[in-house]
């Protein structure tokens, strides 16, 4: 997770991991958080309601991270596409998570602040992968021209399996 010359990004944007593997997400730089995109995570960031992970799939949210190097893990056991967003939301007062009480100023995910986990060899096909969809309208530009970057290349990489 980092912030620099007013971008935030996580890298890498996506992550291939074996079903049961461990993601690691460490503050780098700026203050963000992980956040799956799923209707439990709605009160947090209102677009975070889209289901960009399987079905079935636990949610997650972490924490807040503000200090460089504090770390947040998720195991994930199934296999799948997930996506996730930064909700974390800079004004003259300071970070804080999601719209909070300044809802007019833009979430990281404006910016494209978003990510990927492809857990094991998933079926690359949309109706079983949540993920994979075409992002929702109401997503910010950005984060939905990332988004649509991450389906090009996880199909890609999916039909042509050959190597696992």
């Amino acid at each position: 997770m980092e912030s620099d010359d007013g971008t935030h990004h996580f890298a890498p944007h996506v992550v291939h991991i074996e079903e049961g593997g461990t993601v690691t997400w460490t503050l780098e730089s700026g203050a963000h958080d992980t956040v799956a995109y799923h209707p439990d995570n709605a009160d947090l960031l209102p677009s975070a309601s889209e289901r960009r992970i399987p079905d079935g799939a636990q949610p997650w949210a972490s924490e807040f991270l503000r200090t460089e190097g504090e770390t947040f893990q998720r195991t994930f056991e199934e296999a799948g596409v997930y996506d996730y967003v930064c909700t974390v939301v800079e004004h003259g007062h300071g970070p804080e998570r999601g719209q909070g009480p300044y809802g007019h100023h833009p979430t990281h995910e404006s910016t494209g602040m978003v990510g990927r986990v492809i857990v094991g060899w998933p079926d690359p096909d949309s109706d079983a992968q949540p993920a994979l969809r075409a992002p929702a309208d109401e997503l910010p530009e950005a984060a939905r021209d990332e988004l649509e970057g991450f389906n090009e290349r996880t199909r890609t990489a999916l039909e042509h399996d050959d190597d696992h």
